[in-house]
């Protein structure tokens, strides 16, 4: 007589493949974890910079001396943009500190008030050195000063046609008179009154500028410290400056009236 294999009860089988998933489902999410886990904290290399630091304190208004100062790595993202490098630290060597420096941190450039035996040196690559002259009315009252910046207006006359119009914007003052910032002082330069402004100029510029004086005078306006906004200012004209005062005309008071409150 023929036995028959007992029946399989389908709810075990259902069961049996729910757990079998849920193991596959929990490997697979430990897994993925531990991935996520170790690409997260996996170290970094970190790039770093060899810049020169001073092997001690340093207070402001001292000279920079071949002896305060080492060369060491440091991590890229605490090196300032202008950092002291082995390559460039000479040029700052006798220059006089205009800020405090922290044993072993990076020396900045613009700690360093560097200053030189020759004006040229303080022209930029590209620019000219051009002077103009003023008097009181026309340098805010002998008040600019090397490290300013200016904005240069000219004012022209003619027969119903005066007018001031902007000529050059954010213009750098490299002196005043014979004193400049970043010359050394040999004591003939205490003077603090002055005749004539040097600019730093674009070639370019500075032509303009020279036929500007030719053709009218001259105006300076101080920027405040910092402000390289331009001031989008357009020429203006006496008409243009009377229509600004001109009353408005009309018939009287206008009332408007309106709601039924």
């Amino acid at each position: 007589m023929e036995r028959r294999m007992p029946a399989i009860n389908r709810n075990f089988l259902f069961l049996g493949g729910a757990i079998l998933l849920g193991i596959v489902a929990s490997y697979m999410t430990v897994h993925y974890i531990n991935n996520q886990v170790e690409v997260r904290t996996r170290a970094t290399p970190t790039e770093m910079r060899e810049v020169v630091v001073p092997v001690r304190d340093l207070d402001k208004g001292v000279n920079l001396t071949q002896q305060d100062i080492a060369s060491r790595e440091v991590p890229a993202e605490f090196v300032p943009a202008d950092a002291l490098t082995p390559d460039n630290y000479k040029d700052y060597i006798d220059q006089v500190l205009r800020a405090p420096l922290v044993q072993g941190a990076p020396i900045s450039g613009s700690a360093v008030d560097r200053v030189t035996d020759h004006f040229s040196n303080l022209i930029d690559p590209g620019k000219v050195a051009y002077s103009i002259q003023v008097d009181e009315s026309n340098s805010v009252s002998g008040l600019i000063v090397p490290g300013d910046h200016l904005d240069i207006l000219l004012l022209m006359s003619g027969d119903d046609t005066d007018q001031i119009r902007p000529l050059l914007s954010d213009v750098p003052v490299l002196a005043t008179g014979r004193l400049a910032k970043g010359m050394r002082n040999d004591g003939k330069n205490d003077d603090a009154s002055y005749s004539n402004i040097t600019l730093s100029l674009p070639p370019k510029d500075a032509q303009r500028l020279g036929m500007a004086m030719k053709v009218g005078e001259l105006r300076v306006m101080l920027r405040s410290a910092g402000n390289g906004e331009p001031f989008d200012l357009k020429a203006l004209s006496k008409a243009d400056l009377l229509r600004y005062g001109r009353p408005i005309r009309g018939n009287g008071i206008q009332f408007i009236i309106g709601g039924n409150g």
